[in-house]
């Protein structure tokens, strides 16, 4: 009896897990923004006010971060469209998608423009077709420009959401967005009873609403049409990388570089170290290049859109500063190091992957001729690509290949000696403005992460310096693990996916109507509080304040006191507090006691005043 009653109840809460109309909200990555699926009936009466032929819908709600927005389908001649590619099955059944007309705002680039955006929890929906006994799955790819006050970030999205034809969905003409979908429809889908049509393929470049567009350049000079001349802009656009203002971080390792390669006993040895050092040098910079070539090749990026991945932009911060470290003496990095005396046992690997990196900070940029070879290049064959972007590296290599032709240049640089000492700190002053650069690329939400990233960065470097240059004892390789562990666990640790805290804005308002109905958890914090952050990274983390919530069912609302907060201050100060941070619990069932806990407190204590706060 105990099996089958056992049995029962696991088949019934398969049954309601099947017949879910959502699923939960979900994070993607670093991205600044969570989607959410939800499925819906479409009625008769919903039927005959839309003129859809469908019964069923799926509805994708996309909600970017506070501060962020998207801009709309229709994004009012600015800012790339938000776009939702879906198909039903294998693929065969292409989906039709309606968007929300978006709401006006001065784009906060251009302040003259008035843009439409998306921003908080915006619906796109898609008209299903009939459906046969079998669950279905929709998979979908969601393109849009996430956008804040000071950066965007383009974004690409692959989502499932499966689907049962039985399956008991809420009426979507009783749902507070019906309104907005019908805003949605265009004129195609208005007559009654039409059904819904697949989607068209994307359009061609020139096709659709700019058929017709005929673009003129000031310079038309300087605009692509052939390899030949492709790769002879390639090779000047290359060179004159070398001086762009974006290139200017990367002089400081260009100049340790020459200085290090203008050493020797004689002057033989002298020429023949600093035409191998050159030599790698390019070679280190045409590898990276061939690499970008391939890459380009085979996944359509743009230039210097590899710097839109975080995961890149944070490894390569933390190089630099590891490089910076080096040079102010903390530690000697292995097969990379700046310092002028270069006593690396990897002289040759040492100059490759110097040349590599300079490249790889060189290439967010786009310098003079530049614009038309890639715009021509990046739209060629693959193999075409590559050739294009070696000839850009043969160019950005130049002044490398005839160091190491003309060797005897060299003398025109000063020789090393005790003032290096002041050159090698001044170049880790570069380092680090270079690091501050990449930290600014960096989406805001990874900011307090990346810093602690680096904290460990710099304690694993202090203690790879103590073990000592080699690995001749048990001790120094003992030392330089836990270093690199150090570092690799950090890491690790930042690319978890974080849950999202459904925090909500804190109002006299909002409060005063959840007062004796619901449990409610508000935060006092600023952004100039460290001890807040402290809590935020180490006690009020996303996945413990989710599952509190689930458990105790609380409404959690944050009072940011980053600028003046009238409302919030007042609160504070009925609380019987002037600072922060404090953390206050208003029980349901005596909302005029609430449980507080002030300044510094552990997660046990949060636990046990949540549990407290929740007692009949």
């Amino acid at each position: 009896m105990r099996n089958f009653f056992h049995s029962l109840m696991g088949l019934l809460l398969l049954l309601a897990l099947c017949a879910s109309p959502a699923q939960a909200q979900q994070r993607h990555g670093d991205y600044p923004m969570s989607t959410r699926w939800e499925a819906f009936s479409l009625g008769q009466e919903a039927r005959a006010q839309s003129g859809q032929a469908a019964e069923r819908m799926a509805v994708l709600f996309i909600e970017p971060d506070s501060g962020w927005y998207t801009y709309a389908q229709d994004p009012g001649g600015f800012g790339k469209p938000t776009r939702l590619t879906a198909s039903l099955g294998d693929g065969a059944a292409r989906l039709t998608a309606h968007y929300p007309p978006g709401a006006p705002k001065k784009d906060a680039f251009d302040p003259s423009i008035t843009v439409n955006v998306y921003s908080g929890r915006t619906p796109i929906f898609l008209p299903l077709p009939a459906l046969d006994d079998q669950p279905q799955t929709i998979r979908a790819t969601l393109e849009l420009l996430l956008c804040t006050k000071d950066k965007c970030l383009p974004t690409s999205i692959d989502l499932q959401f499966g689907i049962r034809a039985k399956a008991v969905l809420p009426d979507a003409g009783r749902q507070p967005w019906w309104p907005t979908f019908l805003a949605s429809l265009d004129s195609r889908t208005k007559a009654p009873g039409q059904r819904v049509m697949p989607a068209a393929a994307p359009a061609p470049a020139g096709s659709g609403p700019w058929q017709g567009l005929r673009p003129r350049f000031l310079q038309p000079s300087l605009e692509v049409s052939g390899l030949a001349k492709a790769v002879l802009l390639g090779l000047l656009a290359g060179f004159v990388l070398n001086f762009m203002p974006c290139a200017l971080p990367v002089i400081s390792i260009k100049l340790s570089s020459f200085l290090a390669g203008g050493q020797g006993d004689n002057a033989a040895r002298r020429d023949a170290k600093i035409r191998e050092h050159f030599l790698l040098l390019a070679l280190g910079a045409m590898l990276y290049f061939l690499f970008l070539g391939v890459l380009f090749g085979a996944t359509n990026l743009a230039w210097g859109q590899i710097f839109q991945q975080p995961g890149v932009v944070l490894a390569l911060t933390v190089v630099v500063f590891a490089l910076s470290l080096s040079l102010l003496g903390v530690f000697t990095l292995p097969v990379i190091d700046l310092k002028f005396d270069q006593m690396t046992t990897h002289p040759k690997l040492q100059s490759l992957f110097t040349g590599m990196l300079t490249t790889l900070l060189a290439t967010p940029c786009s310098g003079p001729f530049l614009g038309g070879v890639l715009g021509w290049a990046l739209l060629q064959p693959p193999f075409i690509v590559t050739i294009v972007l070696l000839s850009v590296g043969l160019g950005m290599a130049s002044p490398y290949l005839v160091l190491s032709l003309y060797p005897s240049l060299a003398r025109f640089f000063p020789k090393p000696g005790p003032w290096t000492v002041h050159v090698e700190r001044l170049v880790a002053l570069f380092l680090m403005g270079t690091c501050i650069y990449l930290l600014n690329i960096l989406p805001e939400s990874m900011l307090v992460s990346a810093l602690i990233l680096l904290l460990v960065t710099a304690a694993s470097c202090w203690i790879w310096g103590v073990s000592g240059t080699g690995f001749d004892t048990r001790r120094s390789w003992a030392l330089k693990l836990l270093a690199l562990l150090l570092v690799a666990g950090c890491a690790f640790w930042i690319a978890q996916p974080r849950a999202k805290t459904q925090w909500e804005h804190y109002s006299t308002q909002t409060l005063t109507s959840m007062l004796g109905k619901e449990l409610v958890l508000v935060d006092f914090t600023a952004d100039w509080c460290p001890t807040c952050k402290v809590l935020e990274q180490t006690v009020l983390t996303p996945g413990r304040m989710a599952e509190l919530q689930a458990r105790y069912s609380i409404r959690l609302l944050k009072a940011d006191l980053t600028e003046r907060n009238p409302e919030a201050e007042a609160l504070l100060t009925a609380l019987g507090s002037k600072s922060i941070p404090l953390l206050a619990l208003f029980p349901k069932n005596s909302p005029q006691e609430p449980l507080i806990l002030r300044d510094l407190f552990t997660p046990q204590q949060l636990e046990e005043a949540v549990a407290l706060a929740a007692r009949p």
